[in-house]
């Protein structure tokens, strides 16, 4: 269960992952996020996070070398959610990043789609501007 202020909410496992994701991204703890999702992805993952601009990352090892990679660059990058949702063998989440480079901060409206097999693991995320 996950407890909002206003009440309580049962939500899908698959739900329940995202919402724990996007909570460690608004805390700007991409290591934890990043190690949350490939506990629950499949090997052969295919992962389009916002900061990759487009390029496509396969599979645990080299997700986590990309985030090593950004993080020894001294980027940083949060994200929150407006609404999560639940739609077939995916779960769509839409709501906001925020990049910072060098002092600088950029703000985008995003919308994520992280798709599921039936054993429940992720087997692509991507990221796209809203």
């Amino acid at each position: 269960m996950y407890l909002r202020p206003w009440r309580w909410r049962l939500d899908s496992p698959r739900v329940a992952l995202i919402r724990r994701l996007f909570d460690h991204m608004e805390r700007n703890d991409l290591a934890d996020a990043a190690e949350e999702l490939l506990r629950h992805s499949a090997e052969d993952v295919v992962f389009q996070p916002h900061a990759s601009q487009g390029q496509e990352i396969r599979g645990h090892d080299e997700l986590r070398r990309f985030w090593t990679e950004f993080a020894a660059q001294g980027l940083q990058i949060r994200a929150g959610a407006y609404s999560i949702t639940e739609e077939r063998d995916s779960v769509v989440v839409s709501g906001w990043v925020r990049t910072i480079d060098e002092g600088r901060l950029a703000d985008t409206q995003s919308r994520w789609v992280y798709r599921f097999n039936d054993e429940d693991k992720v087997v692509s995320a991507r990221v796209e501007r809203a």
